[in-house]
């Protein structure tokens, strides 16, 4: 059973092979079809007589149940899906190879029969090529033709005259009919008379309907689902049942006049076409084009073109350097880059034009290469869209989204300072009021000295806010010479007195006395400033606060680090938010305003810079101040 098994394989791998080149058949053309068919032609007519005995005296020829059933499967697809000339045609080529086939082998036999001839396998001349038996031989090329003929005739009679028969029942009978017949005119023509007549011809019946049962499936569904996909594509419609065998000339005349028919279709759907694409490339808003390589000569432009160019098509076709000139001067480097890109690959730009009246327009260009056979660019192709309104309505949101920022800012300015502000001014009033209310000279001084404090903590609360709302407008930077050594002296100075209170000292390493920075030297030494006056102010006794300052290839480094009590983890996140202030801070310096890290920040990101800091609590903190240099 395993041979068996493995002849039903064969057969179904051979089919699928057959039906997937035809399946390509409308791009290679029938040659790889037909080289299949000949090659199982030569191999029938090869008179290899291998068989299987799946079951007592039930012999199966490989080449009767295998081949045979495949050949006839191709001229069936072929009959019914291309017509009856290319039919005939494989026809004939079959039938020719086998007479080939056996007038090589005869040539073959004679050479081996004369003196000189021989044949490097040992086998005699008689196994090699056995002598032409003309009956057997005959039976072998009649029954072959029969079956080619009866395919075809079946399949369109049954069509014809039994057109309520499904599609896949008809397939199946054509296959059981054709291979029928290759037994019944083999039996019939080559062992009629003979005493062994008739004795294999049930066991041949029963394999050739198991080859057909095999075919069924597959040839179906492609002759279904698949064949009527294909383009010339014919079908069993409107033929007749004998048109395998009889009006050749009509059928030439036939197929002449379908492809007139086809070439004049082919022709109307080129010009429909063609208006199809003048119709939308005139209506259209985006401008179509078509240039060279460098886009200055340009071979096609559509109206939309015309009118977003502001210049006739005959205008640009006239004068190569109408595109580059017509580019606003500030996009123009842009636009010679983009120029060059466009043999690459598909790109995209957006920039400005100039129109001849002088009004500016932004559009939004994509470009891609068209390339020949060999791949080299030939042409690049564009589609130009005008996005003026888009680009005006985007600044229009931006200039909104602005104003509501600067709004809300003030909202949430005015929300954060008023708390800030309402302390000290009631604790004013409440100071005021006790001064008022008391004639002892010493209490009088003391809530005067109150007082004084007071007004200088609001005097420099609100100089620190409006510090911050100056800074959300500044820009434009300078370029500065920043003398380094000069400022940090200025400092040691005005914390000297602090600094000895507290037993302090400076440790300071400067790698450079000067910089040369694009900022505004106010904000930045009030920045700075700030993070000094911060070390000093939360170190304890005997502490130490260290300066760095050093430059890297593109940036000047500041770091300050005290020995101070430090900044808790949960706090490091907020430390730069307006008025915030930790609690050990707020124990330690409880007249602080909260806005000092506030404006270091803010100022950091005026300047383009960057902002890092590194605590642990009562070991102090560390800032670090990055700062780009001027070009």
């Amino acid at each position: 059973m395993l041979n068996l098994a493995l002849m039903v394989a064969e057969i179904w791998l051979l089919s699928t092979l057959t039906l997937a080149l035809h399946y390509i058949s409308p791009r290679y053309g029938f040659a790889p079809l037909l080289v299949l068919i000949g090659g199982l032609t030569v191999i029938i007519q090869g008179q290899v007589g291998v068989y299987i005995e799946p079951l007592p005296n039930f012999i199966l020829f490989l080449s009767s149940n295998v081949l045979i059933p495949v050949a006839l499967l191709s001229v069936l697809v072929i009959y019914i899906a291309d017509g009856a000339v290319p039919a005939r045609m494989t026809i004939y080529c079959i039938l020719g190879i086998s007479l080939i086939v056996l007038l090589v082998q005869q040539m073959y036999r004679f050479h081996l029969g004369l003196p000189g001839g021989g044949a490097v396998s040992e086998a005699r001349t008689d196994v090699l090529f056995p002598p032409l038996d003309l009956r057997v031989t005959a039976a072998s090329l009649i029954a072959f033709a029969s079956d080619l003929l009866i395919i075809n005739l079946c399949y369109q009679t049954l069509r014809n005259r039994a057109a309520f028969l499904p599609d896949w029942l008809v397939i199946g009978l054509t296959l059981l009919a054709g291979l029928w017949t290759d037994s019944l005119v083999f039996s019939t023509v080559a062992d009629f008379g003979q005493p062994d007549f008739g004795i294999f011809l049930p066991g041949d019946l029963a394999g050739k309907t198991l080859s057909a049962l095999a075919l069924w499936p597959g040839t179906a569904f492609y002759l279904i689902r698949v064949a009527p996909q294909l383009p010339g594509y014919l079908g069993a419609r409107n033929r007749r049942s004998f048109d395998l065998l009889l009006g050749s000339i009509e059928d030439i005349k036939l197929a002449l006049v379908r492809t007139e028919a086809a070439l004049q279709a082919s022709e109307l759907r080129r010009q429909r076409e063609g208006t199809y694409l003048r119709l939308i490339s005139e209506n259209v808003q985006e401008a179509l084009w078509l240039s060279d390589p460098n886009q200055l000569n340009a071979y096609y432009v559509n109206a939309a073109y015309e009118k977003i160019w502001g210049r006739s098509a005959q205008a640009v076709y006239a004068d190569p350097m109408a595109y580059i000139n017509s580019v606003h001067p500030d996009d123009q480097e842009a636009v010679l880059a983009y120029l060059v890109n466009q043999v690459i690959g598909p790109v995209e730009i957006e920039y400005r034009l100039i129109r001849p009246d002088g009004e500016v327009r932004w559009v939004r260009e994509r470009a891609f290469p068209v390339r020949d056979e060999s791949g080299a660019v030939t042409r690049v192709a564009g589609i130009t869209e005008d996005v003026t309104e888009r680009k005006l309505a985007e600044q229009r949101r931006i200039e909104l989204a602005i104003e509501q920022g600067k709004v809300q800012l003030l909202r949430n300015f005015i929300s954060e300072t008023s708390e800030d502000f309402k302390n000290p001014l009631t604790a004013l009033h409440l100071r005021a009021f006790q001064l008022a209310h008391t004639d002892e000279a010493e209490k009088r001084l003391e809530l005067l000295e109150e007082l004084r404090k007071l007004i200088v903590r609001m005097h420099r609360s609100l100089e620190e806010v409006l510090t911050l709302a100056r800074l959300e407008s500044t820009t434009e930077l300078p370029v500065i010479h920043w003398q380094i050594q000069n400022f940090i002296s200025e400092q040691q100075s005005l914390l000297f007195e602090q600094m000895r209170e507290k037993n302090l000292r400076f440790e300071i390493e400067l790698a450079t006395p000067s910089v040369r920075l694009r900022a505004d030297r106010e904000d930045l030494e009030r920045a700075v400033a700030h993070l000094l006056e911060n070390a000093v102010t939360y170190t304890p006794t005997d502490g130490v606060v260290r300066i760095q300052v050093y430059l890297t290839h593109q940036e000047l480094v500041w770091v300050v680090s005290d020995s101070g009590i430090g900044i808790p983890a949960d706090d490091l996140p907020h430390i730069f938010n307006r008025f915030y202030r930790g609690a050990i801070a707020s124990q330690m310096q409880p007249a602080g305003t909260g806005l000092g890290l506030a404006i270091v920040n803010k100022v950091v990101e005026q300047h383009h810079g960057r902002l890092e800091v590194t605590s642990h609590i009562a070991s102090g903190a560390t800032f670090t101040l990055y700062l780009p240099l001027a070009a």
